[in-house]
């Protein structure tokens, strides 16, 4: 009488002769070491993880590996700059991980950081200015708001950084793909 087989009996029996190369084996945990990525930065980026445990998460990826997951890490960073992030706190992560080619890059969003405090604090006195202005002409309360997404001369400053830092981005995520060995650079 035949023996009945399970499908799985069947599946490692077929494919028992089938071996991993060595390029095989290395890309696949290459790629196991990379998808953790993205859960990282999201982690830091959410709060849950500080920029110590991130970086120690990133040291724990195998030698072989790490220089490609920092690349991927500032590329993840990168895509969560915009105008309205608190660029202090991404800052302190592309310094973490900045190699001697980045620190251009970490030098010009510096000064980029530096400009927007010195805009807000030109803004907060301008507020200061038009608020004092409009209680002289008997406007004031707690109904009184003055904002900046009104006010003309910050909304050409606003744009004008954001278009730099736009830039900024798109000039190091290019620098960034032209560092990475072939065939691994991400979509």
């Amino acid at each position: 009488m035949a023996e009945i087989k399970s499908t799985l009996d069947i599946v490692l029996e077929k494919t028992k002769h089938l071996v991993l190369t060595p390029e095989e084996r290395r890309a696949m945990e290459q790629r196991e070491h990379l998808e953790k990525v993205p859960g990282m930065v999201q982690r830091f980026v959410d709060g849950a993880w500080t920029l110590d445990q991130m970086m120690e998460a990133w040291r724990s990826v195998p030698e072989p590996y790490r220089e490609e997951a920092r690349r991927s890490l500032l590329q993840r960073l990168l895509g969560f700059l915009s105008e309205e992030t608190p660029l202090e706190k991404f800052l302190s992560a592309f310094r973490a991980l900045a190699s001697p080619a980045d620190a251009p890059f970490v030098d010009r969003l510096e000064r980029l950081a530096a400009e927007h405090a010195d805009a807000d604090r030109s803004w907060e006195t301008r507020r200061q200015r038009l608020l004092a202005q409009l209680a002289e002409k008997g406007v004031r309360g707690d109904a009184v708001h003055v904002t900046p997404a009104l006010d003309p001369q910050w909304q050409e400053s606003y744009s004008a950084s954001g278009h730099t830092l736009q830039a900024l981005k798109a000039q190091w995520l290019a620098a960034l793909a032209e560092t990475a060995p072939l065939g691994s650079q991400e979509s």
